[in-house]
């Protein structure tokens, strides 16, 4: 149990000298990335699409047909091209808060270790942002990080006070990919205006506490502006209601509201959206950080279209 003083944090590196108590975790990041060649051939496509189209019309139609055929063609060209760019767009992005806070511990929203598995690139992974602490105007969350180990191991979920007391803990086995639990509606809500800490514990081994990875990230509710909470009301769709969480600067409730969609059409494109989303409004202050999501989020892309 904590002192008067706060949670005690252990040494980095070394294990939790108490198995409900907050590790503190040094920054380890993974960059990668990749070019998005689908636009490339995309508009490859249409070009000789609409070559083959000209060519024809030219060869059969009269120079005042030639004409119109080359104007048309050109203005269909241009809307296809034009509509592959804008569809993307029309799906959620997240804005930061106005006044975000920042994280109050050192090495809060980082991981440390990364994977069980010894030749994995990717690490165990709090998705959520790091420049600022992720905010929700839900009083039982949804928590969500990802998970790079292919082979199932013993999971932990672990839910603090800013003091450092445990309000909720609970078990269950990894899954590779993207995951997420929900503070159960028969715990008090969470109070608005405070911050918590959560922590995923990914157990390597059950005799070594030591190799264990362990990923971390702060919480704070917000209270719900009233315009908000009429337009969710108003919101007649899930990407309407995720649009409406993330231009809110609200991080939890749009990937909350993002994988329940994603869970009944058996489609990530909202999370993936949104994870590039957070990566790029992370690129200038964290570029490491920005590197990871986008690095999870081809790993989850590729995932999909292997589905």
């Amino acid at each position: 149990m904590p002192d008067a003083r706060g949670p005690v944090w252990p040494i980095p590196n070394a294990p939790c000298p108490m198995p409900d108590a907050p590790c503190p975790i040094p920054n380890i990041f993974a960059p990668s990335r990749k070019r998005r060649l689908r636009a490339v051939l995309y508009c490859v496509c249409v070009l000789l699409i609409t070559v083959e189209i000209v060519t024809e019309g030219i060869a059969m139609m009269t120079h005042e047909w030639k004409r119109r055929t080359v104007y048309s063609a050109g203005i269909a060209s241009l809307m296809l091209s034009v509509s592959f760019w804008i569809a993307p767009v029309a799906l959620a992005k997240y804005t930061p808060p106005e006044n975000p806070s920042k994280p109050k511990e050192t090495g809060t929203n980082t991981t440390r270790g990364g994977s069980c598995e010894a030749n994995s690139s990717a690490r165990l992974t709090a998705l959520v942002p790091f420049s600022h602490v992720g905010e929700t105007i839900s009083g039982h969350p949804t928590f969500t990080w990802f998970v790079p180990d292919r082979t199932p191991r013993p999971l932990q979920f672990r839910l603090f006070t800013r003091t450092g007391q445990l309000l909720y803990r609970t078990e269950m086995q990894s899954q590779p990919g993207i995951m997420s639990v929900a503070l159960p509606s028969n715990l008090p809500q969470l109070s608005i205006g405070q911050s918590y800490q959560w922590q995923v514990v990914l157990v390597c081994d059950p005799n070594v506490p030591s190799s264990n990875v362990v990923a971390a990230a702060e919480i704070q509710v917000v209270g719900p502006e009233a315009s908000l909470q009429t337009q969710l009301a108003a919101a007649q769709t899930p990407q309407q209601r995720i649009d409406l969480y993330a231009e809110s600067g609200l991080w939890y409730d749009a990937i909350a509201e993002a994988r329940k969609a994603s869970e009944t059409s058996q489609n990530q494109a909202a999370v993936l959206e949104l994870l590039d989303a957070l990566a790029s409004s992370e690129a200038e202050p964290l570029k490491d950080w920005s590197d990871r999501l986008r690095q999870i989020r081809a790993i989850e892309q590729q995932r999909q279209g292997q589905r």
